[in-house]
């Protein structure tokens, strides 16, 4: 039997399957739920505490809060996630580097005034920018429905935009454009609050603990378990990865295409082969001390 059924605010569909147990799915489902491709945060092992579609409930402050002024909590979240620490701050913390743009070598680095912009100009970029760092901070990989959610929200904005053109030309369609945009910019509003609320619900639960520490086939796998610390030197001086005290480091060059979290195959001095996460703040061309 199919029928419809209000479930964690989403309208679903209940089947059952040959065991007679009862199966839900969103009603989104025509979105994929698999990685992309390119995901490499996929295959991690740690999952939010909170899917975003649980959020809202679990934190309705924050989730309104963004809905209402999502400017403010943008900047409100970026600080929080940071610690309070504004000297680990890069525009976007790094994570939209490219050929004409790099993070951290404009007078961006713990600039409260280049948060504000952030927050206010690129509120999409802010939003993501906080979740990725949190997802690599703590190597957490998204859960199903949070991937279909945030593709809808995607399908909504490309939607708008392609009936806000269609409007220029046959201005019988720009009443309808007009509300697709209305509901695109509903969309928006709700994604980007289920991720504030997600982030702050998994900061909640993780805060005073260490970042974990993944063991994959013997190899250790080098956690960043703080954020990278970005001094004032120029942007080829070396980033410290904090380690434990009785622990050696060496350093580690940042190659060209590398991005946050991407773990990096490296020898140490004493020859052992390691593996480690690019910490988030740094970037191609700065070195990173690694503890081994």
């Amino acid at each position: 039997p199919l029928r419809p059924s209000l479930h964690h605010n989403f309208f679903c569909l209940q089947t059952t399957d040959d065991d007679g147990r009862r199966k839900e799915q969103m009603c989104l489902c025509f979105f994929s739920d698999e990685p992309h491709e390119d995901d490499q945060r996929a295959d991690r092992a740690h999952k939010f505490k909170t899917g975003m579609i649980d959020a809202p409930c679990e934190d309705p402050l924050i989730f309104c809060g963004s809905f209402c002024c999502l400017e403010c909590m943008n900047c409100y979240m970026r600080h929080k996630v940071l610690e309070g620490n504004m000297d680990n701050y890069v525009c976007c913390q790094g994570y939209y580097d490219n050929q004409c743009f790099k993070a951290g070598s404009f007078g961006d680095q713990g600039n409260p005034c280049c948060l504000a912009c952030e927050g206010c100009c690129c509120v999409s970029c802010a939003v993501s920018a906080t979740r990725m760092y949190v997802m690599d901070k703590f190597m957490l990989q998204s859960d199903p429905c949070d991937r279909r959610i945030i593709r809808f929200n995607n399908f909504m904005q490309l939607l708008s935009c392609i009936c806000d053109i269609l409007a220029c030309f046959v201005p019988e369609l720009r009443d309808c454009a007009e509300l697709i945009r209305f509901i695109a910019d509903i969309v928006f509003l709700c994604t980007a609050g289920c991720m504030n609320a997600q982030v702050n619900i998994e900061l909640k639960h993780r805060k005073g603990q260490e970042p974990p520490v993944v063991a994959d086939g013997g190899m250790a796998l080098q956690e960043p378990p703080k954020p990278a610390m970005m001094d004032e030197r120029p942007p080829e001086a070396a980033v410290a990865v904090a380690a434990p005290a009785e622990q050696r480091s060496f350093p580690v060059t940042i190659p060209d295409g590398v991005t946050q979290g991407t773990q990096l195959q490296v020898t140490a001095p004493s020859g052992q082969t390691m593996m480690f996460a690019v910490p988030p703040g740094a970037y191609p061309g700065q070195t990173v001390l690694v503890p081994y």
